[in-house]
Order: C-alpha cells, then structure tokens, then sequence
C-alpha cells in the first residue's frame, strides 16, 4: 500500500488553517486525508481550531473555551493566511464530518486537551464519529496519553495516534503502554531504525511538519506509513515521482 498523504490542518500553507477552505482545497489536491484540531467551546461545542486562544488566527481574542459557539461564529478564520478569505469561519466537527462522510477520506483528529482542561471531550469526539459511521475512517491523535487510554476505554477499535514531539528513546514501549496503534513521529525523529522497530511492534508509523520537498522524500524513502504535511499537493507530487523511479 502506498503512502497516505494527511493535509495539516487542511491545505494550511496555502489557504487559512482549520477551515472549510482549507480542507475542500486539501481534496482537490487528492490528499488521502485531513488532519483537524479540535477542542470545546463554554458551551461544550466541539470546534475546529488549533490554539487555545483565537487570537493568531482569528479576529477574536482571548481563550477559545471562554466564548460561545455563536460567539466564535462572528470571527473570521483567516488572520494568520497569506491571502484573504472572508467567509473564512471556525468549523465545528460536525460540519467537517457532514462535508465528507460521503467521501473517501480519512480524518486524523487531534484532541487539544493537553494543556487547557477539556472535559468529556472523549466521550463528545466518540460520539460524533459514530453518529456518521466514520470510525473506520478515523484516527484519534493527542498529547495527553491518558486521553487515548480513554480513548480505548469507550471505543476498544477505535483508531489512536501517539503525538510527541522530541526524542523518546523506546516509542514503541509508550505506543503500548497508551494502547495506540500509531506513532505520529516529529520529523526531527524519523530514522530508518525507529520506523523499523515501531513496524516490528505492529505500529504504524505517520511523520508530521513534513513540508518541504526534501523533507517529504527523505521520510518517504525511510518507509513512512503516512505524511501529515501543510502542502498535500506538494506531498503527492514528490510520491509520484518516487514511485515512478522505483
């Protein structure tokens, strides 16, 4: 099987992070795949936005948790893009999933629960996902291990990436301990021998802030199992091109 390719964000380099934009411009570019961040409002709403505060990426400030879905609705999403979309809006999980449960793509969906307290954001994440039947089309990723061992607990073959970023001298050890059957691996990290041994565990092995051509040939010359990249156009342009010469 080949390679999967995972749009960071959605098409982040060339269209606003964590939007609707970015993500239908992650498709035309033939990704196999997105990868979201989401985290709740003050009103339980699970909402698609890295930063725990609104104010690098949209026209509000402040914590995310501290307004309401309404509230978030009258942002534009676009602040942090090179060009200007005005439409540009924070999505909710439900919107993203409405958009795309009648597709073929995968979603990688990483729950921002590591640093600002998110509660019963497991339990919401699980229930969107079986409301349109997308657990198989799904991967749960996070910082907070302990969030994918809850992961587990309320959906056993439910999908869960292992996010680090720095060294982690036995990854594979963590991966099984956390019960994840990935490894979503900083490219600062990717070596022949840790793919390697993550492979022999029964690990998959996903490389992330995978953006420049280079960086992109090198991880898939490794053996990668899948590239989460900013520039998925740019991503299957270099997997051709391998698959052309091999």
């Amino acid at each position: 099987m080949l390679p999967l390719i995972y749009a960071h964000r959605g098409a982040s380099g060339l269209f606003p992070e964590n939007t609707m934009e970015a993500f239908h411009a992650a498709v035309r570019r033939r990704a196999d795949g997105i990868e979201l961040d989401v985290q709740l409002s003050q009103d339980n709403k699970l909402v698609v936005i890295h930063d725990h505060q609104l104010d690098r990426t949209t026209t509000g400030s402040g914590l995310v948790r501290r307004h309401t879905l309404q509230e978030l609705r009258q942002f534009r999403a676009d602040k942090n893009s090179h060009s200007r979309y005005p439409k540009a809006r924070i999505p909710t999980l439900r919107e993203v999933f409405q958009a795309f449960a009648g597709t073929s793509l995968r979603i990688i969906i990483e729950m921002k629960n590591f640093l600002v307290s998110q509660p019963h954001l497991e339990e919401l994440v699980i229930e969107q996902i079986r409301r349109f039947q997308l657990t198989e089309r799904t991967i749960i990723s996070s910082f907070n291990f302990d969030s994918l061992l809850r992961i587990k607990e309320l959906d056993p073959v439910q999908t869960t990436g292992l996010l680090y970023v720095g060294p982690i001298a036995k990854p594979w050890e963590v991966a099984a301990r956390y019960q994840a059957d990935q490894l979503h691996i900083p490219h600062d990290q990717l070596n022949s021998s840790v793919i390697k041994q993550s492979h022999q565990h029964g690990l998959t092995v996903l490389g992330w802030d995978l953006n420049s051509s280079r960086h992109i040939q090198e991880a898939l010359e490794l053996g990668v199992d899948g590239v989460i990249t900013n520039y998925p156009g740019r991503a299957k342009k270099v997997l051709r091109a391998l698959k052309r010469y091999n």
